[in-house]
């Protein structure tokens, strides 16, 4: 999951485990205000009527001496205030809920019941708020609440989403460079415009870094390709003379035995620097792609080359390719390498009789080509390594130095080819080749150039 979308993920999941505490803890919260508003204003209205009593006296509720009382209340039963004298001993001030009759109704109140004394008389004083009314009132401020919560939750979330993406916007163009690398040698170190040093930091260390891979890339190809260079010349001296030497009949048997074995010495060796002087030049893109190949008469061509090999063992070669498919911006001949070793691989790793298909299809994507075998296969924990230079997942054979799959990697990159295999032992082995649409050009005139240039 990439960080912006956990970032993203934590912020929302703890806001809304933030507005569940809340929608829990709220309720009772504004109960308990809702309450504690009512008993303010419950206390505020005994200072109404005290002021009144002072001003107009006793008798503006009840006569003194008395002993009748005082009650009223409003139209819809919400409030109701009474009046009345009581005994001295009976006096108990509280603020609490209790039910009253009202015109043969009971009606919970929250009730402020109040002694206080006048003229040597003691009165009891009682004001009251409808508990409903509390609880209507609580509940259009739950619901005004819990409304806000959600608005806020939701406008914070895509605050912290806009934030995030902001923030990481340094690191999306960091991710996208490294994306865009598919070679150490196409990276360019590139400063980055953030105000983070931390992104500052690692994008200054990305270059660093590529650009010592970078360094440690060149070196490695330009000694491969000197060694091979230099080591070229002596290996064809040393061939020529034992070619002179074989010549000569003067040579006894036992000597020539063991010269013709050094020349085969001489013939690998002399294989295997051509083979790393071939993989060093691509690489160094010493080869040009501006041909156009014609897929088709490229494996005619393949087989024609190799069809005395695969006689040999009694293997069927089939092809069935699509025609008019013409590979621009290309280079034949390493094109022609790329495919022979495979098929050549093939041939040498299957089974007596057997055989091979070569067969085609169109994707959405672009073309697919596929080298299918029955031989010996691969086993699944070699087909990792097994373009790694040197890498043989068969007994030697004489013939084989561990290059020429290094090769068909080496050229496939070369010409932006994906190349995919799949192989059980005992089976077979599956080479899949896709070729991009933008490499390719269907023409009918393009064809007739090429068979002509052919």
């Amino acid at each position: 999951m990439r960080l912006q979308s956990k970032l993203a993920l934590f912020s929302a999941a703890s806001k809304v485990i933030i507005l569940l505490l809340l929608i829990v803890l709220l309720p009772p919260l504004i109960q308990r205000v809702a309450l504690l508003n009512t008993d303010q204003r419950l206390l505020d209205k005994k200072e109404q009527v005290f002021d009144i009593i002072q001003e107009q006296g006793i008798d503006t509720f009840i006569s003194a001496g008395d002993d009748a009382a005082y009650g009223s209340y409003n139209l819809l039963k919400e409030e109701f205030i009474s009046m009345e004298p009581i005994d001295p001993s009976q006096i108990n001030n509280r603020i609490e809920n209790s039910f009253r009759q009202v015109e043969g109704e009971m009606i919970e109140y929250r009730v402020l019941s109040l002694a206080f004394e006048l003229h040597e008389e003691t009165y009891l004083l009682e004001i009251g708020r409808s508990l409903d009314t509390i609880h209507e009132t609580s509940s259009t401020l739950q619901h005004y609440a819990l409304y806000f919560l959600v608005a806020v939750v939701l406008m914070t979330v895509f605050l912290d989403l806009a934030f995030a993406k902001v923030l990481l916007r340094p690191l999306q163009l960091i991710l996208k460079r490294l994306q865009r690398i598919g070679h150490p040698e196409s990276f360019k170190p590139d400063s980055l415009a953030s105000t983070t040093s931390d992104f500052v930091y690692l994008n200054d260390a990305i270059n660093g870094m590529m650009g010592q891979i970078q360094d440690a890339f060149r070196k490695e190809k330009e000694f491969i390709g000197n060694v091979s260079h230099e080591l070229l010349t002596p290996v064809s001296i040393l061939q020529n003379r034992l070619e002179n030497l074989i010549a000569d009949p003067a040579v006894p048997d036992e000597v020539l035995v063991k010269l013709v074995e050094s020349q085969k010495t001489l013939h690998r060796l002399k294989s295997i620097i051509q083979a790393l002087l071939l993989i060093s030049r691509i690489e160094n893109e010493q080869y040009l792609k501006n041909e156009k190949v014609d897929l088709q008469l490229l494996l005619e061509d393949v087989r024609e080359e190799i069809s005395d090999r695969a006689e040999a063992k009694e293997i069927t070669l089939a092809m069935h390719v699509q025609e008019d498919l013409v590979l621009r911006q290309a280079n034949y001949s390493l094109l022609f390498t790329m495919l022979f070793n495979v098929v050549n691989n093939a041939i040498k790793y299957n089974k007596p009789g057997g055989s091979i298909t070569v067969s085609s299809s169109r994707t959405d994507k672009g073309y697919e080509l596929t080298v299918a075998d029955t031989g010996t296969g691969i086993a699944a924990e070699q087909l990792p390594r097994i373009f790694n230079r040197f890498k043989r997942n068969h007994a030697a054979d004489g013939e084989s130095y561990g290059l020429g799959l290094a090769i068909v990697n080496t050229v496939a990159k070369f010409h932006n080819i994906k190349l995919q295999v799949r192989s059980e032992p005992g089976q077979g082995t599956e080479f899949c080749f896709r070729f991009p649409k933008k490499h390719f050009k269907e023409s009918a005139r393009e064809k007739a150039a090429v068979w002509q240039a052919k």
